[in-house]
Formats: structure tokens, sequence, C-alpha cells
């Protein structure tokens, strides 16, 4: 018996260095695939306007990346509707097509109340710099390093400063990235005060007052405005939510909704008016701020 452990030893001791031996060879492959520059596949004015929705959504993805992960998820959903519920493999695709574009516009709201809410603090800092005897790039350095929701933004204002790019330049990029007239506004007067010079704390200063007064403003017109749009999402998902439970009790309906041309039409109208809905719901309650 003890011959076997000792036959055997020779062989693990050689498949722990195959194994040691491939995992240098795979290690080395990422790093050059990481130094590999990335194949653009999309069309540049395509694929700015990508690269701004991502940025705006605070998701650090390069454009090609975000085509990737949303085609592979349609795929996966397709999959699993074909392998779990072959009627529902159209509508189950549509929704997955649908709803990584929706999800990258929710999220991109969300940070962009986020930002704009924080405008005024980082204005604030800037001119605390100011009065300290720093300037406006020192400030622009600080919120790259302070924790909130601009730091991405203002690390990326740094990094092109650092690649050779004027303060001006550096935050009309930023302006262009968050298309948002208060970051517009917060750009321009940065941009401003760099460019001519002189005491620039005194109209910094005003502007976080305008901005902290707008939003104010907003805010209470987004709480005024709670119940409006919680029942748009309830009568919005209303029909879905009926769809799904009589899909899974009752199954021959969804094989006669996708199985047939009146079931097909009557599906495709069907969300195409819960479409136009939505978006006529969003905009009545949308129009608060």
């Amino acid at each position: 018996m003890s011959a076997v452990p000792a036959a055997l030893m020779p062989a693990g001791l050689a498949l722990s260095g195959a194994l040691a031996q491939a995992a240098i060879r795979s290690d080395a492959r990422a790093r050059a695939r990481r130094l590999r520059p990335h194949r653009r596949v999309l069309p540049p004015a395509w694929r700015a306007r990508v690269a701004v929705a991502l940025a705006r959504a605070d998701l650090s993805l390069e454009p090609e990346s975000a085509l990737r992960i949303w085609l592979g998820a349609v795929v996966a959903v397709g999959w699993f509707a074909l392998v779990l519920a072959p009627p529902l493999v159209v509508p189950a695709v549509g929704v997955a097509a649908i709803g990584a574009p929706l999800a990258v516009r929710l999220r991109r709201g969300r940070a962009d109340r986020r930002v704009v809410s924080a405008l005024p603090a980082a204005l604030d800092l800037v001119v605390a710099h100011l009065r300290a005897g720093g300037t406006v790039g020192e400030g622009v350095v600080a919120l790259a390093s302070a924790p909130g929701p601009l730091a991405v933004d203002f690390r990326r204002v740094a990094a092109r400063r650092s690649l050779g790019a004027t303060l001006e330049v550096a935050v009309d990029a930023w302006g262009a990235e968050r298309p948002l007239p208060e970051v517009r506004a917060a750009a321009g007067a940065l941009a401003l005060v760099t460019a001519v010079g002189g005491p620039a704390a005194t109209p910094l200063e005003g502007l976080a007052s305008t901005l902290r007064a707008d939003i104010a403003a907003t805010n209470e017109a987004r709480a005024l405005s709670v119940q409006a749009r919680m029942s748009a999402v309830l009568v919005g998902l209303s029909p879905i939510a009926y769809l799904a439970f009589s899909t899974m009790t009752d199954p021959a309906s969804a094989r006669v909704l996708v199985g047939t041309g009146a079931g097909r039409l009557c599906l495709v109208g069907g969300l195409g008016l819960e479409a136009l809905a939505a978006l006529w719901i969003r905009r009545l309650v949308g129009s608060s701020p």
C-alpha cells in the first residue's frame, strides 16, 4: 500500500509544475491583452454618444465592452427562455434588448441628480482653496481626491491636465460629458475665472448660492410629485405583471400569444401602447424640474 503514494508523488509534482507554468503563461497573456489597444468597432459618432451615456451613468466601461456585455446578456436570456419556455423567446429577447439601455438611462438620471446636488459643495471647496491662497487647479486636484459623486468626473479632468490639456479645455470636456445646465454653468465659471484671473472666489460663491436655491426648488417640486410618479409606475407595471402571471398559470395562453399571427400582433400592439403610455406619463410627471 505504501508503494502507491510513493509512485503518485512524481506524478503530482509534475502536474503541479505544469499547472504553475500554465498559470504564468496565462498571466503573461492577460498582461499582453491589457497592453494591446482596444479594437474600436463602433463608428466614432456612435462611440462618442455611448461613451457619454456610460460616463453620465457612472459606469467605468469602454463602449465596446458595454456592447459585448449587452449582447451577451441578450443571448443568455434568449437561451434560457428557449430552454425553459420556448414560446417566450421573442418577448424575453425583446425585454433584454430594451432593458439594458433603459437601465443605463435610469441610472443616468440618478447619477445626474447626485452630481447636481454635489456641485455647490464642490464650488465651496474650490473657493476655500482660493481664500487660502491656492489656485483653481489645486482645487480641482482636491476634488479629484475627495469622496463623492464628482470624484470620477474630476479625476478625468485631472487626467486630461496631466496629459497636457489646459484647465479650460479639461473643464469644457467635463461639461460636454455631462450636458446638464448646472454642470455647464460650473464648468464655464471655472474656465472663466482661470482665463480672466483676478478675484475668483466671489463669483464662484455666487454661483454656488444660486445652484443651492435651484436645487432646493427642484427637490420641493419632486417631493410634491411623488404620489403622481408612484401612481405612474404602478399603472405602467400592472399590465406586464398580469401578463407574467397569466403566462405562469396558463402556459397555453402564452403559446397562443406568441405562436399565432393574431397573438403576436396583440403582443406587439400591447407592448407598443405600453411604451407610448410610459413616455406620455413620464412627460407629464417629469416636467416638475
